[in-house]
């Protein structure tokens, strides 16, 4: 009768005063969009584990076999560190899109466009590849894409939905006439949105990108 009696008087505190407060945590916005852009990434996530695993897997002259055995002239461990690179670290990025795009969609905005628009904004915050004299070249390294670049892809995932929505929602856009495609309507829609973002990032990035030229 005790233990009931513990487990009863546990459980009314439990529904009383945690539950209130996990349902409003479960409920915050920024979180669901956290939780959703992650989950988008997930099969990417799981594909890309799996192929790590083949590549490193820990038997005795496994590694030295995959490195060895080449197709066109290309090894068997290149191929699956390619594949690894194609999925898993691109992780970040696709947390930067999916973020915004759950984030626009909770406040009834078009959740495509912001999530275009953060994956542009995510570009533009990750370094460039690098030459030996610290000048820029094409490209990006694998690095930031993918798990090292996911707390930038959060905190400008969140912050570029919300400017996002912000402009819509106040009716700060470009209106076309009633004539021009929903499609193309919509896209200039978000065209003063994501100009203002770029602009106020790449401001944000100036004394790093200052630092490199």
């Amino acid at each position: 009768m005790a233990n009931s009696k513990s487990s009863g008087g546990l459980n009314a505190f439990v529904n009383k005063h945690i539950m209130p407060v996990a349902a409003k945590i479960g409920s915050f916005k920024p979180l669901i969009a956290v939780r959703d852009g992650i989950a988008m990434a997930m099969p990417l996530i799981i594909v890309g584990s799996l192929f790590m695993i083949i590549n490193s897997f820990p038997v005795a002259g496994w590694s030295d076999w995959l490195s060895k055995t080449a197709v066109h002239g290309i090894s068997l461990a290149q191929i699956l560190a390619k594949i690894t690179n194609g999925s898993f670290g691109i992780m970040g990025l696709i947390a930067a899109f999916g973020i915004a795009w759950s984030y626009a969609n909770q406040y009834k905005t078009d959740g495509v466009s912001a999530g275009i628009v953060s994956a542009s904004v995510f570009f533009i915050l990750t370094p460039s590849i690098m030459s030996g004299d610290k000048v820029p070249v094409e490209g990006f390294p694998y690095t930031y894409l993918g798990s090292r670049g996911l707390f930038v892809a959060i905190i400008f995932g969140l912050l570029s939905a919300w400017i996002f929505q912000w402009f819509i929602n106040h009716n700060i856009q470009i209106k076309m006439p009633a004539t021009v495609p929903p499609a193309v309507a919509k896209s200039f829609s978000a065209y003063d949105c994501a100009n203002g973002k770029c602009d106020y990032h790449l401001l944000c990035n100036e004394p790093r990108l200052s630092s490199i030229m």
